[in-house]
């Protein structure tokens, strides 16, 4: 007898070979084993470690129900590519331009995570005699990419609460191909104020007019910062500022691999010749549509955040420790020990946390936030591995 794959769902049911949500839970690892290193070098524990895995700036519960059921709705279009598919790439595009004023389909690229997108920008926008610039303690992908590609890199020292120092920056912009502001930033937290950023577009597109500012929005949704907002519609009305943002963070969805860019259609036109031609996949496509169908669950998943990292961040000031403002799903502290031995001092009693933060790599850690039941346990550890008692107290500094 021969079974279609319509019929086989039909007979076993909609749930059958759908995957669950332990399958595309968002505890996946937070870049390529090739940027950080392998499990089996032991840098990268592998996934099924029974352990509080608050190293990768994962969300602890995953997707919504609405992106799961829009997954499970679409399993029977595995064997399309998406261009033939029911969720079209170009359906998906249309559908988050919905979230942005004065924003079509044009404006917008989708890549298998943020990480593409950065990566492709650093290629149409940089070049040997056009450097990229950053911060000393960002996120790494763009340095790694412009060290691939031979491209200058200028790294500009944070500020003294570890937050973009934009001034400085600004400077380092003139002539420079690429301009990576991530805001918030990872690893420190820390998050602009519109003003901020407004001002530095200003200066950059008027002294240096060719050079492109990118804007690494990951964090976005949980900032809860009143003076952030969004440089989204600075995004369109700009031909050389793009903001890039993710589905790994906030919406759960690591393991899926689904990001985008918002730029002015000609931008998004150049970004969006360096795609891979199928870098898209259909059930990411489809988890898109059911995350953007589920506000309220997004909001919970914020409110769910604010408080635990609140608890956590209080926990370090209750002792003393400096906590970086933190305005993301993870924070940076001072732990006043290196990061390696913090590290593996917490993994001997099942709780990962951040890998090393030149230059911090010597005092701070990142911390991610998980459940509130596994940052009680984390706490209790760092409790034994900081070797405090419930009655320290005192003021810290960065």
């Amino acid at each position: 007898m021969t079974l279609t794959r319509r019929a086989f769902f039909r007979t076993v049911g909609p749930g059958a070979g759908a995957p669950s949500p332990a399958m595309i839970t968002a505890r996946g690892r937070e870049a390529l084993e090739g940027e950080f290193g392998s499990v089996e070098a032991g840098i990268i524990p592998p996934a099924d470690v029974d352990e509080v895995r608050i190293s990768s700036n994962e969300n602890p519960l995953g997707p919504g129900p609405s992106a799961i059921q829009a997954i499970r709705d679409n399993m029977d279009q595995s064997n399309r590519y998406p261009m033939n598919s029911r969720i079209t790439d170009r359906a998906v595009r249309a559908r988050l331009a919905e979230q942005i004023d004065g924003a079509s389909a044009e404006n917008i690229v989708i890549a298998p995570g943020s990480g593409e997108i950065l990566r492709n920008c650093v290629r149409a926008f940089t070049s040997p005699n056009r450097p990229l610039v950053t911060a000393e303690c960002s996120y790494e992908s763009p340095t790694r990419t412009a060290a691939y590609f031979d491209v200058p890199v200028k790294s500009v020292p944070n500020a003294a609460d570890l937050g973009l120092d934009l001034d400085k920056m600004a400077g380092a912009a003139i002539g420079a191909g690429l301009v990576f502001l991530c805001n918030p930033n990872n690893p420190t937290g820390t998050a602009h104020s519109r003003s901020d950023i407004n001002d530095f577009v200003r200066y950059v597109t008027k002294a240096s007019p060719f050079t492109y500012i990118l804007v690494d929005e990951a964090y976005h949704e949980y900032v809860t910062k009143p003076s952030y907002s969004t440089a989204a519609d600075l995004a369109l009305t700009h031909r050389n500022v793009l903001v890039a943002r993710t589905f790994s963070k906030a919406y759960g969805m690591a393991g899926l691999r689904q990001g985008w860019t918002l730029a002015t259609k000609e931008t998004a036109a150049k970004i969006r010749a360096y795609k891979l031609t199928f870098g898209t996949n259909i059930l990411g496509l489809a988890a898109i549509m059911g995350a953007l169908d589920d506000p309220e669950h997004l909001k919970q998943e914020v409110d769910r955040n604010t408080e635990v990292r609140k608890y956590t961040m209080d926990f370090f000031r209750g002792h003393g420790y400096w906590v970086s403002d933190s305005q993301t799903n993870f924070m940076f502290a001072k732990t006043n020990m290196p990061a390696k031995d913090f590290r593996e001092a917490c993994a001997k009693h099942k709780v990962s946390v951040g890998r090393d933060f030149p230059p911090f790599e010597k005092t701070h850690a990142r911390i991610s936030i998980g459940t509130m039941e596994e940052m009680k346990r984390a706490t209790e550890v760092f409790t034994e591995v900081l070797g405090l008692s419930a009655t320290d107290a005192g003021a810290g500094s960065n």
